[in-house]
């Protein structure tokens, strides 16, 4: 029986060495190749993230412009009248605008109103059948009131729709500070102007809203200085905006794919800058104010607009679902690939050292038996010499016994040799 331990190769552990270099570095390399492949998935996810937010924020910010273009429309209506705009036919008109901008709560003629001229209008808008009109401011409360007495008011007198909006009607926007704020810049400037973030008078949820105030004045005169334009104010064309459902017409078209919005007034306080927060998976969530600085952490996408003569900032950030559907497997394929490669390669390696080693071992045992052959041949040579030399040296005397045999006379029975002179001896 053949000893297995005669076939058994043992490997020095120095020839382990180079194994073990090639194992490190194809390791080392692995996750060099991995780290390199993901910085490029993570490139390529952010921007096709940057990609999509650009799309979803420019979709935000023309419509909008559009909502914008609908009372600069509205303001061209009323600088073109001949005579002075009726509560009917404001309202036809904007019955015709509205279908266009759900995010629309209302649109609405504020005139300039001087104390004097109180009773004036109270008296008209009854007589037109609104019986319980008046002039009215909210409390600290939030509650509803008769306005104070002051120098001027910018009251409500049209809205319309009518029916969901009635509750502003002869309310004066000037009795706020935020809107008042408005009211002088728009009459200053003799621009479109905006207030900040508000709560509407009509407003029965947690959506903030804000209006959008285009100054009318009195025809047949210069506007071309500050004093000009204060001397002839009439009163504003006024578009009540809700800012979650103008969002929301705008991305109605766009597919829901894991991004978050929210949108800031950067013109506010910092108190006051947060506007609109739509999270992912279409989420309806809007009365969650988010700090500026929590939205602007990790990967993240903004861009800031004009609106209104203010500046808005909208922010966009994935979610986890953002890249569920997306996520990239090249990174893990190539380290799963790169080790597997490296241990196939580790082990062709061994098995060849392996090899290797047995072959250089069969040689040095094949070596040994030569030798063993050798030195047995030679062992043999020289006895098969000495055999031989010794037959020849027994067939030499042999052949000197025959000799003598033949010359000396011997007898065969009592073994006496013969002298010369004939006796026996």
């Amino acid at each position: 029986m053949t000893n297995e331990n005669e076939h058994r190769v043992e490997i020095p552990p120095r020839q382990y060495l180079p194994v073990l270099c090639m194992a490190f570095l194809g390791v080392v390399a692995s996750f060099v190749l991995f780290w390199l492949v993901h910085g490029w998935e993570q490139t390529h996810q952010r921007s096709e993230f940057e990609s999509r937010a650009k799309a979803i924020a420019n979709a935000v910010e023309s419509t909008l412009n559009e909502y914008v273009g609908a009372l600069l429309f509205l303001g061209d209506f009323f600088d073109n009248s001949t005579y002075s705009v009726t509560r009917q036919g404001f309202a036809n008109f904007v019955k015709s605008v509205m279908p266009r901008y759900p995010g629309i709560q209302a649109f609405s003629w504020n005139p300039l109103v001087k104390e004097e001229d109180r009773r004036i209008y109270e008296s008209a808008a009854r007589k037109e059948g609104l019986t319980e009109f008046q002039f009215t401011e909210r409390t600290e409360t939030n509650k509803l009131v008769r306005a104070a007495r002051r120098g001027e008011y910018v009251i409500v007198y049209y809205i319309s729709p009518l029916e969901t909006n009635r509750p502003a009607l002869g309310y004066d926007i000037a009795s706020n500070p935020t809107r008042l704020e408005a009211i002088s810049k728009g009459f200053t400037t003799g621009k479109l102007a905006a207030t900040g973030r508000i709560t509407l008078v009509q407003e029965t949820g947690r959506q903030f809203g804000v209006l959008l105030l285009l100054p009318i004045y009195h025809q047949g005169g210069s506007l071309t200085t500050p004093q000009e334009r204060d001397n002839r104010r009439k009163g504003f064309v006024v578009e009540v905006l809700r800012i979650g459902d103008a969002v929301e017409s705008a991305l109605s078209g766009v597919p829901d794919e894991g991004i978050s919005l929210t949108l800031y007034d950067t013109f506010a306080n910092k108190g006051d800058r947060f506007l609109y927060h739509r999270p992912s998976r279409l989420s309806k969530k809007t009365d969650e104010p988010i700090p500026e600085e929590e939205s602007q952490v990790g990967l993240f996408w903004n861009k800031t607009f004009e609106f209104a003569e203010r500046k808005w900032n909208v922010v966009l950030s994935p979610s986890g679902f953002c890249f569920q559907h997306r996520k990239m497997w090249q990174a893990w394929i190539v380290l799963l690939g790169s080790m597997l490669l490296t241990t196939l390669t580790s082990f062709y390696l061994l098995r060849r050292i392996r090899y290797t080693i047995d072959i250089e071992q069969r040689i040095k045992r094949q070596a040994l038996t030569n030798q063993q052959l050798k030195d047995e041949i030679r062992e043999r040579t020289t006895a098969e010499a000495e055999r031989d030399k010794t037959i020849a040296n027994l067939q030499l005397a042999l052949d000197e016994v025959k000799t003598l045999r033949g010359i000396l006379p011997l007898c065969s029975f009592c073994k006496k040799v013969r002298n010369d002179k004939g006796y026996w001896e």
